[in-house]
């Protein structure tokens, strides 16, 4: 007997010292700092070579590269689970697609895959790049996770499979950090970066997730509408530093009327989750109902119209990474859902003021993260079938009520732009459809070619909210008072903005249904040949136009425009449309030729047409230091379309002939005094 016990205690002996042998590196030891400790800060580069380090010390952690930033930085997920799960992760996505996607999975099936099945929860980090906790945060979670023998916790890990993007806006997290870094210890400490936080857009990239044309965006985006469908989706940011210190769902109304009620329930339930979580943790100051609505498509949590329960967070933010002291005089709250600064249903224990710090907002990103794993390990299985469920809706909605299609005409004033908002559904993962043949419905003919987007589908809310002509759904403070107004853009439709003409079709046709076949890969509308002429037309009318001869422009092709309206087999060309001549530049011909998403006109006879030599205007771009998001945007607009410019700053123009440099000078939408001296007058 004493023989057995001693190879027993020898054996869990054994067994400890192997677990204590295994090696995982603290945050502090890699950084050579606390994340989170006053005034410190790491880049990207070092937050990725953490994650990966990490992730080869653990099987509780898999990185996965998912795109590239505007300016060429990798993007990642860290996925977080048991190591079961994160074995079976291949096997478990498969499940998430058919969860989301499939509105006829066999009932026992459905059964397996909800009783088996893990919540797969999506968490992107600091999007707006000054709000820097939320990734500097991401190793202190990712340690924890990965290291953790707390029961619950691993239990967490066991049901939820835990998608961390450990910063959503790469080029912005190191644009503000080696900013902040350069000016530590200077009177410039903290101050706003002088520039947007984005190659292009700035703060406006939580705008971009109905048209998503910046490329951080589509990596974000294509997580949940083509790859990998989590069930739930957190954006984590932050906000002013004098009001509440955080702020969980529900949000204030006006709320989206397309997106079902199970996922406002749903984000109820973990917001409340959160707060019950956070204030046990001692945290004061958790607000809810307030400001924020969930109105607008455009941020990250769109996803909620593609039946994923999506919320944020905000938290009261520091000077960047450096301490600051709000007194308690200094604390006001205003608008939606908090009118005054005292104990309220919408915060039930307010902060008092005092320092607060970097290490601060980490510690209420820590807490919340795990409140959300725990609420989404508690109802693993209602959530799953929730997801389910809310594909089986909304397919038989579009099956049942109107409207039932929005049929776009192939014979457009700017086909360019109906080729673009085609491929632009596909990315969001909606099904496309084009008439094989002519069918008519309520007097009108639909000829063959025609793109048909049916509404049933499981993404029906994102197809109907982006198709239709917003309405904006008036909310007041009392019967007949004060209008809430919503918390930012209000029109987005899709048609509108594009000039395409879109026929919503209220009535069901089977005969329509019958004509249909399902868009594969890249939409266009052009031939597989190349032309064969020496020069083509390009219409005025396209967006597109301007593109290929900006391009060819670039690259020394020789472009003329037209002083008259034309015919050119059969089809009218409007004065302004282009001549573009291919010369000896055949590969540089055919490199415009191939964008394309049309067919140019070919001029097959020697006819010549009056028209005018096309040469690059001399712009100058205007850009201040104020993260002008218009000037942003512009060059984004420019880079696009392939044409040059100068940016000028404040100070450029002293003593200098803006007439004899420049044809063009494009100045964004701000004061007179900062487009001229770079500074604002303040007081």
């Amino acid at each position: 007997m004493k023989k057995i016990f001693f190879m027993v205690a020898t054996l869990f002996s054994l067994v400890g010292l192997v677990a204590q042998s295994t090696s995982f590196t603290k945050p502090s030891v890699f950084f050579g700092f606390e994340p989170g400790s006053d005034r410190n800060l790491f880049t990207y580069e070092q937050l990725i070579e953490y994650l990966v380090k990490l992730d080869g010390e653990s099987d509780r952690i898999h990185m996965e590269e998912i795109g590239h930033s505007p300016m060429g930085r990798p993007m990642y997920i860290a996925f977080i689970s048991s190591e079961e799960n994160i074995a079976n992760l291949d096997a478990m996505k498969k499940v998430n697609r058919e969860l989301a996607l499939n509105p006829d999975i066999d009932p026992g099936v459905l059964e397996d895959m909800v009783t088996k099945g893990k919540v797969f929860v999506l968490a992107t980090l600091s999007m707006h790049s000054s709000e820097v906790a939320p990734s500097q945060a991401a190793p202190l979670i990712a340690y924890d996770l990965a290291t953790t023998s707390d029961p619950k916790k691993l239990e967490w890990l066991n049901n939820v499979v835990y998608m961390m993007v450990p910063n959503h806006n790469p080029d912005g997290m190191d644009l503000i950090v080696e900013d902040y870094l350069k000016n530590k210890g200077t009177k410039y400490e903290g101050a706003s970066l002088p520039a947007v936080y984005h190659k292009y857009v700035g703060h406006d990239n939580n705008r971009d997730f109905v048209i998503l044309s910046q490329e951080d965006t589509k990596a974000i985006a294509g997580i949940y509408n083509l790859s990998w469908f989590p069930q739930v989706m957190v954006e984590k940011h932050q906000m002013g530093s004098t009001g509440a210190r955080y702020f969980v769902p529900p949000n204030h109304d006006p709320i989206a009327e397309n997106v079902p009620a199970g996922i406002f329930h749903w984000s109820g339930v973990f917001g409340q989750h959160m707060a019950t979580d956070m204030t046990a943790d001692g945290l004061a100051g958790v607000s809810q109902h307030y400001i924020f609505d969930d109105y607008w498509p455009g941020s990250t949590e769109t996803c909620i119209w593609k039946n994923v329960i999506g919320f944020l967070t905000e938290a009261a933010s520091a000077q960047t990474a450096t301490p600051i002291y709000v007194e308690p005089t200094e604390l006001s709250v205003g608008g939606k859902g908090l009118s005054e600064y005292k104990k309220s249903i919408n915060m039930l224990l307010p902060w008092e003021g005092g320092w607060w710090r970097l290490g601060d907002i980490v510690e209420y990103e820590l807490s919340s993260t795990m409140s959300i794993l725990k609420t989404a390990s508690l109802y693993r299985e209602d959530i799953l079938a929730f997801r389910n469920r809310m594909c089986r809706e909304q397919v038989e909605l579009g099956k049942t009520e109107a409207p039932y299609y929005y049929i776009m005409p192939q014979a457009q004033h700017d086909q360019g732009e109906l080729v673009n908002l085609v491929n632009l559904m596909k990315e969001h993962g909606v099904e496309v459809y084009a008439l094989d043949e002519q069918v008519i419905l309520d007097g009108k003919i639909y000829q063959a070619g025609d793109v048909v987007i049916p509404l049933a589908q499981p993404f029906r809310s994102f197809i109907k909210e982006v198709m239709e002509t917003q309405e904006y759904p008036e909310r007041h403070y009392t019967p007949g008072g004060e209008l809430m107004q919503p918390y930012d853009i209000a029109s987005w439709s899709l048609p509108l903005h594009r000039h395409v003409t879109s026929h919503e079709i209220d009535v069901r046709s089977k005969d329509l249904e019958g004509k249909l076949s399902l868009i594969e890969g890249s939409y266009d509308l052009k031939a597989k040949s190349l032309p064969q002429s020496a020069a083509v037309v390009l219409t005025v009318q396209s967006n597109e136009s301007f593109r290929a001869v900006f391009k060819a422009l670039e690259q020394g092709l020789k472009v003329q425009r037209l002083k008259e309206d034309i015919e050119l087999g059969g089809k009218a060309y409007g004065a302004g449309s282009f001549i573009l001549y291919k010369g000896s530049k055949n590969q540089e011909w055919e490199a415009v030729l191939d964008e394309l998403p049309f067919d140019a006109a070919e001029l097959l006879d020697k006819r010549t047409f009056p028209a005018d030599p096309v040469e690059l205007p001399r712009i100058a771009l205007v850009e201040t230091y104020f993260a002008d998001m218009d000037a942003g945007w512009t060059r984004f607009v420019f880079d696009s379309y392939h044409i040059p410019f100068t940016v000028l700053h404040p100070g450029d123009f002293k003593g200098r002939d803006l007439a004899a440099d420049f044809d063009v000078v494009i100045f964004p939408d701000n004061d007179k005094e900062v487009l001229m001296t770079g500074k604002r007058k303040s007081g």
